[in-house]
């Protein structure tokens, strides 16, 4: 692997991840716990903002402050994605929103795009995009949502996810060759072992979407 890639080193990550790989927890509690990783990650994704020198007006004097040099976008891959999203709006409510749909054609496991919104962004050079797939098994939809924030003029672009399979990731650096990329970074909980022949991740979690949404 490459400095591109974090696996988020953390007490309470190890241990909200240990209770959203049993099966035995409910959809309510593993929601719970997913947006208790999302606050953690969040934080430590806007630890690498970069903020500017503003003027405030305290109760007692004109002093200097700072504040977010950045347009910042969140883009879940639809629908587990939105799963992540809460630690991040709730830590920055100036972020804006964006959504990307993919389903996985389940004979190729390759990705098939269903829907895409995007706000207007004037100056993309400062632009940061934060695509959330807390999944990566194969890497075709991470490598997908890439594409397409490439093509469109991004450059600053980070994916935050759960999990990931050593497959995936290889499949990601083999794509973009991200280790001359200086503007991206993948952030995850974990590198698991491997994919099964049905392309999920082992051990893993399950189907995140469908315990999230309870929907298994």
């Amino acid at each position: 692997m490459t400095k591109n890639i974090a696996v988020i080193e953390h007490p309470l990550v190890a241990h909200y991840l240990t209770i959203l790989r049993d099966k035995q927890t409910p959809s309510s509690e593993f929601k719970q716990n997913i947006d208790r990783l999302s606050y953690i990650l969040a934080s430590i994704f806007y630890s690498t903002l970069k903020t500017e020198k503003v003027s405030v007006a305290t109760p007692l004097k004109i002093t200097t402050g700072e504040k977010v040099a950045h347009s910042v976008i969140l883009l879940p891959i639809l629908r587990a994605g939105l799963g992540l999203t809460r630690g991040f709006i709730d830590l920055f409510p100036n972020i804006r929103i964006s959504h990307i749909g993919l389903y996985r054609d389940e004979e190729s496991l390759k990705p098939i795009k269903y829907y895409f919104k995007f706000p207007p962004i004037k100056d993309k050079k400062d632009a940061k995009i934060i695509i959330l797939d807390p999944m990566i098994a194969t890497g075709g939809s991470v490598i997908f949502t890439l594409e397409y924030m490439l093509n469109m003029g991004f450059k600053d672009i980070s994916v935050i996810s759960l999990l990931a399979a050593p497959e995936g990731l290889k499949a990601i650096e083999n794509r973009f060759n991200i280790k001359e990329r200086k503007n991206f970074h993948l952030y995850t909980c974990s590198i698991d072992e491997k994919l099964n022949e049905k392309g999920y991740i082992v051990p893993g979690l399950g189907d995140a979407g469908d315990r999230i949404f309870g929907t298994l």
